[in-house]
């Protein structure tokens, strides 16, 4: 059995997001599961590093999976550099880039049409965040310009009187 500091520790390790599809439990509604990497049926452990935080659909679809391979092996989230992998595309699908992302792809489904969304959305949430922050640096500009202007027109204004 799993305790809850332990529970708790690897949730945050993962920053309440899914290890494997990237979902924050927010998105979902609710705490996420944790999964173990190396499936208990296969004689994995309850240590941390064994364990993922991930969504349902993820756990469900990664299922007791387990390879001794280390070709066919799924990756682990936080073990493994995913982008030699994995690459997102400007579609939001992930494509693979080795027969390890390819598999690790394949099993846990992660082209998901809810998934492919998600990371749409994702994406222009921060292409509008990075718009918003410039639109206020512009402003800042544009009041410190007006300030200075402010400067010059009571100076004008000492002179003319």
């Amino acid at each position: 059995m799993i305790s809850r500091k332990l529970r708790e520790s690897v949730r945050t390790a993962y920053d309440f997001c899914c290890g494997y599809c990237g979902t924050h439990e927010n998105e979902i509604g609710s705490e996420l599961e944790l999964d173990h990497f190396w499936p208990s049926a296969a004689n994995g452990r309850d240590n941390a590093d064994n364990l993922v935080y991930c969504c349902s659909a993820c756990n469900r679809n990664k299922s007791d999976y387990w390879a001794h391979d280390e070709r066919q092996r799924l990756l682990h989230p936080q073990q493994d550099e995913w982008a030699s992998h994995l690459q997102e595309a400007e579609d939001g699908r992930l494509t693979a880039l080795t027969e390890r992302g390819a598999i690790h792809l394949q099993r846990l489904r992660l082209n998901r049409p809810q998934l492919v969304t998600a990371r749409l959305l994702r994406l222009q949430r921060q292409e509008d965040a990075q718009e918003i922050a410039a639109l206020r640096a512009e402003i800042e500009r544009i009041n410190e310009h007006r300030a200075e202007l402010e400067t010059q027109l009571q100076e004008i204004s000492k002179q003319l009187t």
